[in-house]
């Protein structure tokens, strides 16, 4: 029985390290795959924004701060003007919008 124990911890430690990993892919992943408005991805909805007032479109960009990601993509409305949709992603994987772009994005 206590090898038996042992051994079910042993495989349970690496679970919950895995689950705790998150990198920058995992995160722009994460907020990417989010659901939006009628269960349409987060990145879906951008996507629409883009094609709809024909924006350049500048691309995702992750970056790490201290115990998160910051997640965001920004899109040219014109030559000097950009417009920014950021989200945070916690260690556990859990997103929050960052600034009121980001909260408005998913409301109808």
């Amino acid at each position: 029985m206590r090898f038996f124990c042992f051994t079910l911890l042993s495989l349970l430690i690496p679970l919950n390290n895995a689950y705790a990993q998150i990198d920058e892919a995992k995160a722009e992943e994460i907020v990417k795959n989010s659901p939006c408005i009628d269960n349409v991805s987060i990145d879906d909805t951008l996507k629409d924004k883009i094609r709809i007032r024909s924006q350049r479109d500048l691309g995702w960009q992750v970056f790490k701060e201290d115990d998160q990601f910051d997640v965001e993509r920004a899109f040219l409305m014109n030559k000097s003007m950009q417009l920014r949709f950021r989200w945070h992603v916690n260690a556990e994987g859990v997103i929050t919008p960052d600034g009121t772009r980001a909260e408005s994005l998913c409301i109808k």
